[in-house]
Parts: structure tokens; sequence; C-alpha cells
């Protein structure tokens, strides 16, 4: 899932698309941190005396980690989302020296070579810093509107007082800006809060090229100007850096992760990844191992935040499940959230939706299992034997005009999710477009397929858990999933760090940042060991 941002950065229209998962579990909780950081701030400088001082953030990256892009839709957020202090982004290359002070001026390189400013031309030595550092303090210090510079991309030139600056928050983006030389480092004592984008020099190298192209140069020339140019800036600012407050990673496929951030935030399926079926313990009876109860423990005892996250109905999750720390339960595949005993989330199939997959069952007599809140419902046929005949598991066992009764009453029967026995999916061929228009149907890998509306799934669960982690004020880092099937990919694809299962389905695979051992092996345990949380 994908959101897009229409946004103006460095004066021209840009349109913006993140996932929607890297917004919710990294941009809004960054700006959480920037009005927690402002509020103390404007608190110390009561208790002061003083009134009126800006907070000062610096956003630094290399070139083509998207860092003009970013601090445009962290304003964009701040204005979009109730709460927040206004934001005001900024850049640093309205202090460039002007081109006429370029092509008069040479600096002298670490080599001792000397070389014409132009020639270097976004480098360190071209901007004014000195000028940086005092709008900076002027800024951060003034009680009324400073006006700041620009660089047009038009003009290719510096435009001195473009912007007036404002905002209780400013965000100033650069590449620069935590360069650990002087005089770059006296910003530090200017700002309050710093955020750094790290990203490989290989990605780097490759959409530099790519925006040098798109402007109308070959490959070949763009090539050579990154190795004459752009790259040399990329090593200095990806080695000469000061730490950041926050750091943000650019992966190969535009997303951002916080990696190493605490404390951690970890989402755990349950069949194939905390449990298995062995010795003909029933599903709602199986427990995780003692090594596994152990680790989630001690992961939760170490200040981290562990989360149930689960295809199952509340009735159908083990005691042995339910012992282990979590603060908070994603049931029903995302339909039934539930955060410190308090239910934040509460979904459901809409109910013509239900009502016509019902009347494809009833075409085909084809069984299956309705799951709700409450329990269970399978729908049998006495003709049709299925995996549902062995063990109802806690639940219903309802011919299909027990079952249309119960649909006669909008809200009668609120259905969570559907699923089916794998070998008799063929059964609703015949009803294919409808299933795919309506439904996302997903591999359980033990025999069975889930079907759920789009609108029901992990992801919208997480998003849930992470919303009220924010609105308790709870500031979270790093998230993990762990997971083994089809359902767990919203999961798996949401999270900074993906831990498949070793047993787990392809299509699972395919999302894993880290394979672990597989359930029967204990894997999540040695997930949290490789990872230094116990």
């Amino acid at each position: 899932m994908e959101t897009t941002f229409q946004l103006v950065v460095d004066g021209r229209s840009v349109t913006a698309t993140y996932h929607t998962a890297d917004v919710e579990r990294v941009f809004l909780p960054l700006l959480d941190r920037l009005s927690r950081v402002h509020a103390e701030r404007c608190h110390q400088a009561q208790q002061g005396g003083i009134v009126g001082r800006r907070t000062v953030v610096l956003l630094a990256a290399p070139p083509g980690a998207g860092k003009s892009t970013l601090a445009a839709t962290l304003e964009h957020l701040a204005e979009r989302e109730p709460g927040f202090p206004r934001v005001q982004a900024l850049g640093m290359d309205g202090f460039h020296y002007p081109n006429s002070y370029l092509e008069t001026h040479c600096a002298t390189l670490s080599s001792g070579e000397e070389v014409p400013l132009r020639s270097i031309k976004g480098a360190p030595e071209t901007f004014d810093v000195r000028a940086l550092i005092e709008r900076v303090r002027s800024v951060r210090n003034a009680c009324m509107p400073v006006k700041w510079p620009a660089y047009s991309r038009i003009l290719h030139d510096v435009v001195p007082d473009a912007r007036i600056v404002d905002a209780p928050i400013v965000l100033i983006e650069g590449n620069y800006l935590l360069l650990d030389e002087e005089p770059w480092r006296e910003l530090a004592a200017l700002c309050d809060f710093t955020i750094f984008i790290d990203a490989d020099r290989a990605l780097l190298q490759e959409r530099l090229i790519e925006r040098k192209m798109r402007g109308g140069m070959s490959r070949e020339d763009a090539e050579a100007f990154f190795g004459a140019s752009d790259g040399k800036n990329v090593a200095r600012v990806l080695e000469a850096r000061r730490p950041a407050d926050a750091c943000l990673q650019l992966d190969a496929h535009g997303r951002v992760r916080r990696m190493g951030a605490t404390p951690a935030v970890a989402f755990f399926d349950i069949d194939g990844t905390l449990t298995w079926d062995h010795d003909g313990i029933p599903h709602d009876q199986a427990a995780p191992t003692p090594r596994v109860r152990r680790a989630i423990e001690r992961f939760v005892n170490e200040g981290n935040i562990a989360v149930l996250c689960t295809g199952r109905p509340p009735g159908s999750v083990s005691s042995g499940v339910l012992a282990c720390p979590f603060t908070a339960t994603i049931m029903l595949a995302g339909g039934y959230v539930r955060y410190r005993g308090k239910v934040v989330r509460e979904a459901c199939i809409p109910h013509d939706v239900l009502r016509e997959l019902v009347d494809c069952f009833e075409r085909v007599h084809m069984p299956a299992l309705l799951e709700t809140v409450s329990g269970g419902i399978i729908l049998s046929w006495p003709d049709v034997p299925s995996l549902f005949d062995a063990d109802a598991g806690g639940s219903s066992r309802l011919g299909i005009a027990e079952v249309r009764a119960l649909l006669k009453e909008p809200g009668k029967l609120e259905v969570g999710k559907v699923v089916c026995d794998s070998a008799l999916l063929d059964r609703l061929a015949f009803a294919r477009e409808f299933i795919e228009e309506h439904f996302v149907v997903s591999d359980l890998g033990i025999g069975a397929h889930e079907l759920t509306v789009p609108t029901i799934n992990k992801f919208e669960g997480m998003r849930a858990i992470w919303r009220a982690l924010r609105n308790d004020g709870i500031a979270f880092g790093t998230v993990y999933g762990f997971g083994d099937s089809e359902n767990d990919i919203t999961m798996l694809s949401a999270v900074d760090m993906a831990v498949v299962m070793g047993n787990a389905l392809p299509a699972a695979r395919a999302c894993a940042d880290y394979l672990t051992d597989a359930v029967q092996d204990d894997g999540v345990a040695t997930a949290l060991e490789h990872f230094g949380f116990i």
C-alpha cells in the first residue's frame, strides 16, 4: 500500500510516493519526537524567562538519498495531522556561494591541489558556512520572522531572502549539516535534534546517475560526472559525519527503515511461527516451547514491546500463547485488535458481500469456517467431507439453513474472515471473478486458504497498534515481524526487519530480511538472539 503526496520542493511541484507503512511506522513517530523536543525546549525557555525561541532540526543525508523530499513530506504531515506544531522545511542550498564568487575564487583541497570553486560546485568548500551558522543562530533565537535564502534550480544560482521563517519548528535539510569538520561542527550547538538518512553507496550512485540522465545526460557522461563530483560528495558525507539523534536507512526499493532504535516492537504470528502441529495437540491448546516463551519474556523485560499478530479469532488462542507478555493482540487477520485490554479496531466482511459468498458456497456445497470475534461457525454439508470434520475446535457446526437464518438480519453474523479447505477450492472456480473483486485469498500452509476483504489484514491491525502507542506518547523504534505464511505478507512488508521462519511458504520467504530456524527448532528465539535482544 502506498501513500502519495503533492509537494513543493525547491520551488517545483513534486509527487512523492512512500509506502504507507513507512509513513505510519517512521515518519509520524518521528514527528511525535520533534513535537516532544519542541515542548521541552519551550518549557526550558519559559523556565529561563525566554520566549519566542524556535526549535531547529537538522536533516542531513548524502546526495541522492531523498532528503529534500522527506523534509517537505514531514512539513506536509505536520500540517495534515492534528495536534502537531507547524514545521517549516528549509534547504541549506541557498548558502551556496553565488556563481559570481565561485567563478573568481579557488579552494585548496586536502590533497594540496588548488582548484576553481566553480569546478567543485556542490562540495562543502562552495558553501558560505559562516553565513549559514549566523542565520541558523538568528532563526533559533529570534522572536520575529527571519529571512532565508533559496537556491533556484532554474537560474542555478542563489536567491537571497527568498523565504520567511516563522514556524515554531524549523527543519533544515542539506548534505553537510552533520559534517564532522570545521566550521560545520559549530552547527551542533545551534540545533535541538538531528536526523541522518543512510544508504548504500551503490544505490546512491545509480540514483544520481539516473537523475542526470533524466536531465538529458547520456549514461556515459552521467557516470563520469558521478566519478568527478557526486561520488566524492557522497563519500565525504558518509565517512565524515557526526552521529545523529535519529538515523533512517533508505533501501534499494525506496523503503525507509529505522534500525537499531529502541524500544523495539515485534509482531508475532502463531501457527508456524510460535506453535506448530505435533503430537496430536489441538490448535487451541498449542503453546510456544519454553525457550521461545523465555526469549519473548526477555525481549519485553529489556523494555521492548511484543504484539501477537494472528489470523485466529480470540477464542482459539491457547492460554499457553496468551501467557507470553503481549502488550496487544491482533486477531482475525487484523479485523480485531486489543491494546492494553481495550478494543481499538473491529472490522468485518460487509454483509452484502458475505451473503453473496454464502450463495456461492451453497451452489457447490462448499464447506467453510466463518470466523467471528465470539467464535467460529463451520458451514458443513453431509455429502462433502472436509478438513473441518475432524475437530470443530470449539466452533459451532451449522447447516446452510441455520447460516441463512443468521444472515437475514444485518449485524447478527459479523464475520472477520473465512477459511476454506484448500483441497476443495476448485469448486469455487465459477465464482473467481467475484472472489477476486472482493477478497484477498491467502495460503495458510496447513491445507487451508483464508479469504479476507482488502480492509482486513495484518497491516491494518499493526497500524491500529502504532496509533495506540503514539496516542499513549510511547516513542517506539525498530519494528520486527515474525511470520511464515501468505497471510503474514502484509505484516512482513510493513516492518523494518522481516523475520521469516525456516518452514515458511515461498511467498513469505520472498519478504525475508532475515531467515531464521524453523518453528520446530525455536526459530523465534534464534532470531531474537541474533538481533541481540537476549
